[in-house]
């Protein structure tokens, strides 16, 4: 087996490797944390990268990436402690737009890709903890969309988020497996 980068992926880490060297030394982050710990402007230097897009498919304008490129730039901004919800918003929110109705995947995909939306999940509910299954929001149909009741903890970047993705269930109790 070969546990070697491709060249692409060595070459990403090292683009990675060099924003972070040239533009996320402690002074930045401690003014960050002083200016009470903002985040978008990061996020925005790292969409101009095109990271942002990194795992974003091709027909939807990203790179169309996959797990290794994703651990290659995480790995890269974990070293130089990088201040950005780039895993939430980059990473995690297009792998769970990818179960969505095509219409929604071509509104915010492309915007996701290119870093103008920033978009991350908000999962973490009161009494869940490591329990996946558990989900106590619920959504009701209303109109042409749902209601949502219920309350998430700890979301990344919420208060610069474009939008959020709520897990909520439509029936069953709180700790259905289904």
């Amino acid at each position: 087996m070969d546990f070697d980068f491709t060249e692409d992926q060595a070459s990403l880490r090292d683009a990675v490797q060099r924003w972070v060297d040239k533009g996320f030394g402690f002074e930045r982050r401690h003014a960050l944390a002083q200016a009470g710990g903002a985040t978008r402007a990061v996020y925005a230097e790292l969409a101009e990268l095109g990271l942002a897009g990194l795992v974003v498919p091709e027909a939807h304008g990203g790179l169309g990436m996959g797990a290794i490129e994703a651990m290659v730039v995480s790995e890269e901004l974990g070293r130089g402690l990088v201040n950005a919800p780039y895993t939430f918003a980059a990473l995690v929110a297009p792998r769970l737009l990818a179960a969505a109705p095509e219409a929604l995947r071509a509104e915010w995909l492309p915007r996701i890709a290119d870093g103008s939306a920033l978009v991350v999940p908000a999962l973490q509910e009161r009494g869940s903890r490591y329990r996946l299954a558990r989900v106590a929001t619920t959504a009701k149909a209303a109109g042409d969309g749902f209601t949502l009741s219920g309350s998430k903890l700890v979301v990344p970047a919420a208060d610069e988020a474009d939008a959020f993705l709520v897990p909520a269930r439509l029936s069953g109790a709180a700790d259905d497996e289904a």
